[in-house]
């Protein structure tokens, strides 16, 4: 198997036209897309700062308040306007008769209670300088006057507006798309009641990948429209084009207490950038990054926790307890039930632990803020009180005064078949999968 090769040829990059950019009326409506992917898609929480269905799916099944045009630009989305200027309140109003995909009106005291929501999970430290908000009618009001501020925090895919009937199972939104389940697969369905506008597909059907090679086998052979970071197992599917939407999220290594001394500040990112990116390149981790001397693991043997349901991160894993492993000090891979992740990380009852972390919001603010975050959401919620001055640097960097550290990268990086145009999403970097669709023929 050339998987190596195979990935390679995402490199190519083909940029499909944003949403903002195609003619409604000469967009052919209908179809289907088939795609499987090595990551778990049963569930979505878009609350969750480690979901990666999220990351990728989020935008096609929920609508935040508002929407960043930008680091430093935000247009109203399920808002009506931008917020009001009240003496020492804000005012959002919501727009009228907002419906979720499963029928659900969705009420101003609905959208206070999934602001809630998202400050209990991942957006602790985002929401730190908004005040839980007040509603009048159909608006919320939120005590404090800066209305950038809140704009920016209320446009984070972490704060995605869901129903209180919302569970990761039973996955209810606003968006383009409607989550349902067939069998061993989920469908995202055309959603006719999506407040942006529903998709241009009739559906896209996701499957989840068992190992890395699936995806490229069924896209090489015909059977899948996308394949997930390369053209095909063997060789490139005929006609098919790359594309590179960018990071959906990073890979992250923590240390634990049971990591010992070596469960310190900096230790992590140390480990990874002491890894040769060629060691990692079949994973389709980014750029290459800047390689420090090579210590590997020395801290006493442990185990390397990772989720049971991640295909992509149990292969690295594999990768980095093979690349840190020293005699005596051995690294060994321990695959645990999501849920025991998760409450091991909360507690850091571990040695060394690999996750992954969604970005907030563009700009670098955003990703300390998000890395700080899964390394510490009480001493993070500082950083969005009292913000660093912050300049344009790599989430590496950020991570060196943290007890975690960026492997690299989770890139929307493949290829698809000629007659499909894949947008990249113009909030996050991910799918718009509301705006792909399927060329007809001339002949139809």
């Amino acid at each position: 198997m050339q998987i190596s090769a195979a990935f390679g040829l995402a490199s190519l990059g083909h940029f499909a036209t944003a949403r903002s950019s195609l003619a409604r009326g000469r967009t052919p409506i209908g179809g289907r897309l088939e795609l499987r992917l090595p990551w778990p898609i049963s569930t979505v929480d878009p609350h969750r700062a480690e979901d990666v269905a999220a990351a990728l799916f989020g935008d096609a099944l929920f609508d935040t308040l508002y929407v960043a045009r930008d680091a430093s630009s935000f247009a109203p989305s399920l808002a009506e306007a931008e917020p009001e200027v009240l003496h020492t309140q804000l005012r959002v109003r919501l727009r009228a008769d907002l419906r979720t995909a499963k029928g659900r009106t969705l009420h101003a005291r609905d959208v206070a209670a999934s602001i809630a929501r998202s400050r209990t999970l991942g957006a602790r430290a985002w929401l730190a300088e908004v005040p839980a908000p007040k509603v009048e009618g159909n608006s919320l009001l939120f005590a404090m006057t800066d209305a950038s501020k809140l704009t920016r925090a209320l446009s984070s895919p972490l704060t995605a507006v869901v129903p209180p009937t919302f569970t990761p199972e039973a996955v209810d939104g606003t968006g383009p798309m409607k989550f349902t389940t067939r069998g061993d697969a989920v469908a995202l369905v055309r959603n006719a009641l999506a407040a942006r506008g529903p998709s241009y597909l009739d559906e896209v059907i996701l499957r989840a990948a068992p190992d890395l090679a699936a995806s490229l086998h069924a896209f090489e052979s015909g059977t899948d429209d996308i394949g997930w970071l390369g053209a095909g197992l063997h060789e490139p599917r005929a006609g098919s084009r790359a594309f590179d939407f960018g990071v959906a999220a990073w890979a992250v290594l923590f240390t634990g207490h049971e990591a010992a001394r070596w469960d310190a500040p900096g230790v992590a990112q140390r480990l990874c950038d002491g890894i040769p990116p060629a060691r990692l390149s079949y994973l389709a981790l980014g750029p290459a990054w800047s390689t420090e001397p090579e210590q590997g693991w020395g801290g006493p043997p442990t185990s390397l926790l990772v989720s049971e349901l991640s295909p992509w991160l149990i292969e690295l894993a594999k990768a980095l307890a093979a690349t840190l492993s020293r005699p005596s000090h051995e690294v060994t891979v321990k695959l645990v039930p999501s849920t025991e992740l998760t409450q091991r990380r909360l507690a850091r009852s571990y040695g060394l632990a690999l996750d992954v972390v969604r970005p907030f919001a563009p700009g670098s603010l955003a990703t300390l803020v998000a890395l700080a975050s899964a390394d510490n959401a009480l001493q993070a919620g500082e950083l969005t009180r009292h913000p660093p001055k912050v300049g344009e640097v790599t989430p590496r960097a950020l991570a060196r005064t943290m007890h975690c550290g960026v492997v690299g990268e989770v890139r929307v990086q493949g290829a698809h078949a000629h007659d499909v145009l894949l947008p990249a999403s113009s909030a996050v970097h991910s799918f718009d999968l509301a705006a792909a669709y399927r060329e007809r023929s001339p002949s139809r």
